[in-house]
């Protein structure tokens, strides 16, 4: 007896003491992992604001790199024009290196040209004869040598106010530009004020100069012997740094840049630190920019800690004390909720199999019965699935022996249920909540349907409950799934959730299935009908297009001139419902997997000057220059009426979007790539509108202002795809719009596209 107390004892203290030593497990190990965590964040905080600050200086010395590059080929620009670049020149020059999108925050590039004092008055003279009245160098005074802005673009109000401005005057940029003279390098001046600034959003600036020589001098007296001015950028140190640093970096680490070596207020070129309380993360680095010292002062904002950062430590300590306490609860569950996890995978397990049967086809009447399998299988010992059909009820039902399955749907076929039914059509359509019943009555149910074979097919199963469920979907009754179980077996509230679910994925398949058979049907419709109207409608299109032209030939020999433009004008109307008509007939053509391709070899250019000539006169009358730029043949192998009609539709749409406008037609080769492109002055098209337009029925603007069925654009993506190339457009509004077509140099024959479902398109 005291053995089995003393066994007593130990027993109920060992009970007691293991919460105890868990609690005092869980409290070291959140301690420790508290200490580990905060450490190991303080760590990844600083890489990474190293990593951001080496990621910015990097991108700032590429950038200034990219704007020396920049500037070297403004000096080869100059070299290789021989004497003074024309303006003209100049302009289309820098225009072609298009600054605002690959060099952002330069403010242009100019043409700096030096002027010994004997030239002055016969700079300044000619200057004004090439239509500078007011051109001066300035400031005025007698000095050794001059230099003059003569040009800078883009020449815009800002830069309108440096021309003929002498920087050599100033010291700053005189020391700049004597130092890329002497060295033949790129040389950036000290900070400075720009000659454009104005108003009150003054920024520091600098400027980068590049010498440019009438020679290749090799030493320092010919360097300067031989210098011809300089090609040279100014830059707004704002515009310039705030594009390179980004938006997300000046909010979490704030930039300094000081022009040399010292931090100071006279020497800040930029500041994009954050305000609010600055973090100990610093850090300076010093880089040459066109061979002048900038320095580089980072520092962490009160944003740069992300959330994680700040909360996680405490987060870890918290959870950890939470973690600890629910462990005495854990223990004690385990076995429950272990019991609960595997039956909630087998039934999520059961419906994603099911959802599985239920997608793999869109006939729901073979995938609902082998549902009705799968569920006898795992869910209940019979399943019964009813649908409500036009033509009739139709059964589904699965049981573990086959022979039997074959009985009980047998005797289903001739039942007639009344509503208060278990299955069928009364679970359907009294209430439409599910129905568990326990103590089945084979012979009750036998009576309910009118057939006694059903109840001796039910007593062969051994059936001692049920449970239905309503098929529904959009709110529309479709029938009912019932789950029978043997004598012994009771449904319970998990197995009305799990038959509800069921429920759900089968309603919405018979719903998907019935709506994807319509929406078939109605597409098979509406591309007979677009195919029968087409072909009928060019019969009589063909005859009255012949008898306009024949009554237009027949007045103008006659010498009628208004029946002769009477006659133009129903020619045209004609013509134009003549590729309507041909634009629903692709459309059925497309839709339907009919298009077919001919491939032969011919001029891609031939083919745009031919489409050229026939707009001339549309062209004309609508008040448009049309030019076609083909400077040589584009020889390839395509379907050539195809590509008639994409060129024909592309060319149509400019004139009539950009009347009095001119339109330009490019053809030319790129190696085994032929490129097409029509480009208008028009309306333009919206960014977000520019994906849309391609598609079925779709257009940039309403019908209302422009007519066509919005096919035109369409048919085009369609054809070029087939040919293996691409369409796109860059637009945007009040602009024009530019189409280009990219295809192959040879094209093979393909068959014809299956017919689906696709989205709408445009024209």
């Amino acid at each position: 007896m005291p053995r089995r107390i003393l066994s007593s004892a130990r027993a109920a203290l060992r009970h007691h003491l293991t919460p105890v030593v868990v609690l005092v497990l869980g409290l070291l190990a959140t301690v420790a992992a508290w200490q580990l965590t905060r450490t190991a964040i303080g760590a990844q905080s600083t890489n990474r604001f190293m990593d951001e600050a080496e990621r910015t200086t990097t991108a700032l010395t590429e950038r200034m790199s990219a704007y020396e590059a920049m500037l070297r080929a403004g000096r080869g620009f100059v070299i290789a024009v021989g004497g003074d670049p024309s303006a003209l020149a100049f302009r289309d020059f820098v225009a072609s290196l298009e600054l605002g999108r690959r060099y952002p925050g330069i403010q242009g590039i100019g043409w700096s040209k030096l002027v010994l004092p004997d030239e002055l008055e016969a700079h300044e003279g000619e200057q004004r004869a090439a239509g500078r009245p007011d051109y001066r160098i300035w400031p005025p005074g007698a000095r050794e040598l001059y230099s003059s802005i003569v040009l800078l673009e883009p020449l815009d109000w800002r830069n309108q106010r440096a021309i003929g401005y002498d920087m050599f005057s100033e010291p700053i940029r005189r020391a700049a530009m004597a130092r890329a003279r002497d060295t033949g390098e790129p040389s950036a001046t000290r900070r400075v004020e720009l000659v454009q600034e104005a108003g009150a959003e003054r920024q520091a600036g600098f400027l980068v100069y590049v010498p440019v020589y009438s020679g290749a001098p090799r030493t320092l007296e010919e360097r300067r012997e031989q210098l011809r001015g300089w090609i040279y950028a100014p830059f707004r140190a704002g515009d310039l740094l705030r594009g390179a640093v980004g938006e997300t970096t000046a909010k979490e680490v704030g930039l300094s840049v000081y022009d040399g070596g010292e931090l100071g207020p006279a020497a800040i070129l930029f500041d994009a630190r954050a305000p609010g309380e600055r973090t100990a993360l610093t850090l300076v680095r010093r880089v040459e920019i066109a061979g002048r010292p900038w320095t580089l002062h980072y520092q962490a904002g009160p944003r740069f800690a992300t959330a994680t950062e700040r909360f996680l430590p405490l987060g870890v300590a918290v959870a950890g004390l939470a973690l600890t306490l629910l462990l005495f609860w854990v223990t004690r569950d385990e076995v429950k909720a272990r019991s609960r996890a595997e039956l909630s995978a087998r039934r999520a397990a059961f419906l994603a199999e099911a959802g599985k049967v239920l997608s793999s086809s869109l006939d729901y009447s073979t995938t609902v019965a082998a549902v009705a399998d799968l569920a006898a299988e795992r869910a209940a010992e019979t399943c019964i699935v009813y649908l409500e059909e036009p033509e009739g009820p139709r059964w589904s039902v699965g049981h573990r022996d086959p022979r039997l399955a074959a009985r009980l749907g047998s005797a289903l076929d001739g039942a007639g249920f009344e509503r208060d039914a278990e299955i069928g059509p009364g679970a359907t359509l009294a209430g439409g909540h599910p129905r568990a019943r326990n103590g089945f009555d084979p012979e009750r149910i036998a009576l309910a349907a009118r057939a006694p074979a059903l109840a001796a097919a039910l007593r062969e199963a051994g059936v001692g409950s049920s449970l239905t469920v309503a098929l529904s979907s959009r709110g529309e009754r479709l029938g009912a799934i019932t789950l029978l179980g043997a004598s012994s077996r009771r449904f319970g509230r998990g197995d009305v959730r799990l038959a509800t679910d069921l429920a759900r994925l089968v309603g919405a398949a018979v719903d998907t299935s019935r709506l994807y058979a319509a929406a078939q049907n109605a597409i098979r419709e509406r591309d007979e009908f677009l195919s029968i109207a087409s072909h009928e409608l060019r019969t009589p299109l063909t005859s009255l297009a012949l008898q306009s032209e024949s009554l237009r030939a027949r007045a103008t020999r006659l010498g009628v001139e208004d029946v002769a433009r009477k006659a133009e004008v129903i020619r045209r109307n004609v013509d134009r419902l003549a590729r309507l008509v041909a634009s629903l007939l692709d459309l059925s053509r497309i839709t339907a997997g009919r298009l077919e391709l001919e491939i032969e070899s011919f001029d891609l250019a031939e083919l745009a000057r031919d489409v050229v000539g026939r707009f001339e006169d549309e062209a004309r009358r609508a008040g448009c220059e049309l030019v076609l730029s083909a400077p040589e043949p584009v020889p390839g192998s395509w379907d050539r009426l195809r590509l008639d009609q994409v060129l024909t539709n592309l060319v149509s749409n400019a004139i009539k979007y950009g009347p009095n406008q001119p339109v330009e037609v490019r053809v030319e080769g790129h190696g085994e790539r032929a490129i097409a492109s029509v480009r208008d002055r028009g309306i333009g098209i919206s960014p977000e509108d520019q994906a849309r337009i391609f598609g079925r029925f779709e257009r940039a603007v309403s019908k209302r202002s422009y007519g066509g069925f919005g096919l035109g654009l369409w048919i085009v993506r369609e054809i070029v795809e087939s040919l293996g190339g691409t369409v796109r457009v860059e637009s945007a509004p009040g602009e024009g719009a530019t189409f280009t077509v990219e295809l192959p140099r040879r094209v093979h024959a393909a068959a014809p596209q299956e017919p689906g479902l696709t989205p709408a398109a445009p024209a």
